[in-house]
């Protein structure tokens, strides 16, 4: 179990986006003796933030999914904090993370388990899981989904591939998920980055704070909310308590609190589970 707590500056001062993460390993995993799957990662320089989690997906065919999931943050986590400075009001973030960033994102990650792959053959193990000898079957191997979300000034964007959830909370406390929903996904099949067109199933969208200011966001793979019992809203109750604790715990406080949170999902749905938030100070004071 690893745990990112990112904040630069003073909290009450000039400091004001913020992010924490957190991955624990799933029951199933353990009972199994197979490696997690997931990867989160963080980034705040105090004007912006973002968060951003990837989950690999396990199966035979997918083998090295676990690299593909790391891959998939870092390379998230690196483009929209460089983008970060481009990104002044809804209308720029939409287009920049539908154009730029988007597309970007699968280009590097497709070329990075690429090179991977050249410089870490598939080992005599591996090889008869192989489905082929093309760049498209060694990329298969690496398969990954990720949720990748970014914040600065009064401006929030997400992007996704494959399943998971992305959350919004208004400082007023409406709860929402931004994200249009993606028609490829059964419940048991996902889309992913190492699908022969990601692009296609790349969703992207902007959230406007200037009049209805945000308080924070949360990311998590799909082994956070795929245990609960309300399907339909759990992450809207997540949201409610986030910014209740947020507002009289702080963030700290959260962050300390998180391996707790995910024990429940982990241990009894099986599956990795991860979570990461990001928080505006500045309407949770």
């Amino acid at each position: 179990m690893t745990g990112h707590w990112t904040t630069q500056g003073d909290v009450k001062g000039t400091a004001e986006w913020v992010a924490v993460s957190e991955s624990l390993i799933g029951s199933a995993h353990v009972r199994n003796g197979t490696p997690t799957q997931d990867s989160h990662r963080t980034w705040s320089d105090g004007s912006g933030a973002v968060i951003a989690v990837a989950d690999g997906h396990g199966y035979e065919a997918h083998f090295r999914s676990a690299v593909g999931a790391e891959v998939a943050t870092e390379i998230a986590i690196e483009l929209l904090s460089k983008a970060i400075s481009e990104l002044r009001d809804a209308v720029v973030t939409q287009e920049r993370l539908a154009a730029v960033v988007g597309p970007a994102l699968v280009e590097r990650w497709t070329a990075a388990v690429l090179d991977h792959a050249g410089e870490y053959p598939f080992t005599g193990a591996e090889q008869p899981l192989q489905l082929g000898g093309s760049d498209s079957d060694i990329v298969r191997a690496y398969g990954s989904t990720v949720i990748a979300m970014v914040a600065t000034g009064d401006v929030l964007g997400v992007l996704q591939l494959g399943d998971g959830d992305a959350v919004v909370v208004r400082a007023d406390g409406e709860i929402f998920q931004p994200l249009p929903t993606d028609p490829d996904l059964d419940g048991t099949r996902t889309t992913s980055l190492c699908q022969p067109d990601p692009l296609r199933s790349l969703r992207c969208v902007s959230v406007d704070g200037t009049t209805d200011p945000i308080a924070l966001g949360f990311v998590s793979t799909d082994g956070f909310g795929g245990p609960r019992v309300d399907a339909a809203g759990w992450w809207k109750q997540v949201g409610a308590e986030l910014l209740e604790h947020a507002r009289e715990q702080g963030f700290d406080w959260i962050a300390s609190k998180l391996p707790q949170w995910l024990e429940e999902p982990a241990q009894y749905g099986g599956d990795d589970t991860t979570l990461a938030v990001l928080g505006n100070l500045r309407q949770l004071q």
